[in-house]
C-alpha cells in the first residue's frame, strides 16, 4: 500500500463538503492530530450518545489509534484489506479512505462514514512522515 504525501486538502477532498469544512475548521483552531481526536469525541446533539457509545470519548480515540496502527503497520488481520487497497492502481483517495474506515469501523463498531475525517486525516499525518518512521513512534 502506498501512502503519498499529498497535501491535507487531497486527502479531505473525497469527504462530503460538510466534513471538509467542519474538519478543516477543527485542523485550522487545533492542528490536524487533535482535530482528528476531537472529531472522534464529537457529542452530537445532547440527547444523542456520543460516538464511543459513553460520555468519555477517549477509549473510543484510544481503540480507533490502536487499529489505525494495527492496518498501518501491518498487523496481519487486515492483511485482506491492505491486499484489496494494494491492487488499485494507483489508489484512489476516496477508495483508499472508504476502504480502510469500513475495515476499521468493523472492528471498533462504528459506522465508516464518520470515521471518514479521522482515517483520510490520519493517512495525511502517515504520508508527510513515512509509513515506517509513523510506525515506530505511534
Amino acid at each position: 500500500m502506498i501512502i503519498d504525501n499529498s497535501s491535507l486538502d487531497e486527502w479531505l477532498a473525497p469527504l462530503k463538503k460538510y466534513q471538509q469544512d467542519t474538519f478543516k475548521q477543527l485542523v485550522d483552531e487545533h492542528g490536524v492530530e487533535e482535530a482528528a481526536k476531537l472529531w472522534l469525541s464529537a457529542q452530537g446533539p445532547k440527547s444523542t450518545v456520543g460516538f464511543g457509545g459513553a460520555s468519555n470519548p477517549q477509549p473510543f480515540h484510544d481503540r480507533f489509534m490502536e487499529e489505525f496502527r494495527k492496518f498501518i503497520c501491518g498487523d496481519p488481520i487486515y492483511d485482506d484489506v491492505r491486499q484489496k487497497l494494494g491492487v488499485e492502481s494507483p489508489i484512489v483517495k476516496g477508495v483508499c479512505i472508504s476502504i480502510i474506515s469500513t475495515a476499521l469501523g468493523a472492528a471498533i463498531g462504528f459506522t465508516a462514514t464518520l470515521l471518514a475525517p479521522a482515517v483520510a486525516a490520519m493517512l495525511y499525518l502517515v504520508g508527510k512522515m513515512g509509513i515506517n518512521a509513523w510506525c515506530e513512534v505511534s
